[in-house]
C-alpha cells in the first residue's frame, strides 16, 4: 500500500500517553506528565500514515516558536515510533521506521529555523538526518554522539551478599570499596520528600564545580520534581551519615520500562562521608524491590560524571543528538 503520511499538531493528552506508553522508543522524558511539567514550549506532532499513527514527535521550542533547541531538562525527545506493524519482518520494520524519519526531517526542516534535539538511545538509525540534503554543500545535519549508562539492578532484590549482584562485581574496584565503607559507617537511606533541600543541595553542589545555576532554571527543576513526586512518577531518596547528618538527595523518574537518575546533589562539607556512593547504591536496592530491572544513569558526557557513573558497572549505550543550523541563519549562529 502506498504511503501518504502527514505531520499534524497535536497535544499532551490520555491518547500521547497511550501511544508513548506501547513504543520501543518510549522514555520518561516524552511522557505527557513529564513534559507538562518542564517549563517548555513545546512542539508537538503525531505523524500518520493516511489516519493510521505512526509516530509521536515532541520538540522544545524557541520562546518564538521558530527553531527547534535542546533543553537541560528534557534530555530525549524527537521522534517516538509506534509499534511495529503485525507481521512486519526485520526488514521491513527497519525500513518502515527509515521512511517515516525521513518524512518527519522534511516537516520538520519546513516548519523550523533551527533544530536540535537529542533522540532516544533506542533510535539507532541516524540516516534520515545524513541523507537529508545529501551531497549538498548547505543544509546539512550534524550528528554528535552521545552516551548514557543502562544498569541492570533486577538482582538487587533478595540478594544476601554484595558478591551476588552483577553490578558489584562488573564495578571498580574504588566503587565496590566505597558500598562497603557506607555499610561500615552505617549510612543510611530512605525515602525522602523535601523539594527545597534538595534544590538547595543541587546550587551548592554546582557551585562547588564552578558553575552557577540561574534562579530561573531551578525553580523549573524545584516544579518539575515536585509535579512528579505528586504524580507518583518520581521518587527521590536521602542518604543520611550514622549520626544523622544529610548528605546526598537524589531523584529518580519512572515509566514502564526502566527508572531514570534525574539528578543528584550532595552537601559539599560532607563529601568524605560515603552518602554520594549510598544514596545510588540503597535506592537500586529499593527500586529492585519494587520491581524496577533497570536504571538509566542519564548521560555520561564529560569526564568526572561519566567515571563516576560507570564506576557503578553498567553498561554504556550511545544515542545521538541532531542538529541543522540554516545557511541563511550561518552568521548569527556563528556567534552562540
Amino acid at each position: 500500500m502506498a504511503k501518504n503520511y502527514r505531520l499534524v499538531p497535536t497535544v499532551l493528552d490520555g491518547a500521547w500517553d497511550a501511544f508513548v506508553g506501547t513504543s520501543p522508543d518510549a522514555s520518561v522524558f516524552i511522557a505527557a506528565n513529564y513534559l507538562a511539567h518542564t517549563g517548555c514550549r513545546l512542539g508537538l506532532y503525531r505523524c500518520y500514515n493516511v489516519d493510521e499513527p505512526r509516530a509521536v514527535v515532541a520538540v522544545v521550542e524557541s520562546p518564538d516558536g521558530t527553531s527547534a533547541t535542546l533543553d537541560d531538562l528534557v534530555i530525549y525527545s524527537g521522534i517516538c515510533f509506534g509499534t511495529p506493524t503485525s507481521g512486519q519482518s526485520r526488514a521491513q520494520r527497519i525500513s518502515e521506521r527509515h521512511e517515516i524519519a525521513s518524512f518527519i526531517v522534511g516537516a520538520l526542516v519546513d516548519r523550523y529555523e533551527t533544530i536540535e534535539f537529542a533522540l532516544a538511545p533506542s533510535i539507532d538509525d541516524v540516516r534520515p538526518f545524513l541523507w537529508h540534503n545529501y551531497g549538498q554543500d548547505a543544509g546539512r545535519f550534524s550528528v554528535d554522539v552521545r552516551y548514557t549508562s543502562y544498569l541492570s539492578i533486577a538482582d538487587f532484590a533478595g540478594a544476601e551478599r554484595l558478591e551476588d549482584i552483577e553490578a558489584y562485581r562488573q564495578a571498580t574496584g574504588a566503587r565496590r570499596q566505597e558500598i562497603r565503607y557506607a555499610r561500615r559507617d552505617g549510612v543510611v537511606t530512605e525515602e525522602f520528600h523535601n523539594v527545597a533541600i534538595f534544590i538547595d543541595f543541587y546550587r551548592r553542589t554546582m557551585e562547588r564545580q564552578g558553575e552557577t545555576v540561574a534562579l530561573s532554571a531551578l525553580d523549573r527543576m524545584a516544579t518539575l520534581v515536585d509535579a512528579l513526586l505528586g504524580n507518583g512518577l518520581a521518587r527521590m531518596f536521602s542518604s543520611r551519615t550514622v549520626d544523622g547528618r544529610l548528605g546526598s538527595v537524589a531523584v529518580y523518574a519512572f515509566d514502564t520500562f526502566r527508572a531514570y537518575y534525574l539528578f543528584g546533589a550532595n552537601d559539599p562539607a560532607l563529601r568524605n562521608t560515603h552518602t554520594g556512593t549510598a544514596i545510588l547504591w540503597d535506592s537500586f536496592v529499593t527500586l529492585a524491590a519494587k520491581g524496577v530491572a533497570e536504571v538509566d544513569l542519564e548521560g555520561v558526557n564529560s569526564p568526572h560524571r561519566g567515571w563516576f557513573k560507570l564506576s557503578f558497572g553498567g553498561n554504556l549505550r550511545p544515542y545521538y543528538q541532531v542538529a541543522l543550523k540554516h545557511q541563511r541563519h550561518s552568521s548569527a549562529n556563528a556567534s552562540r
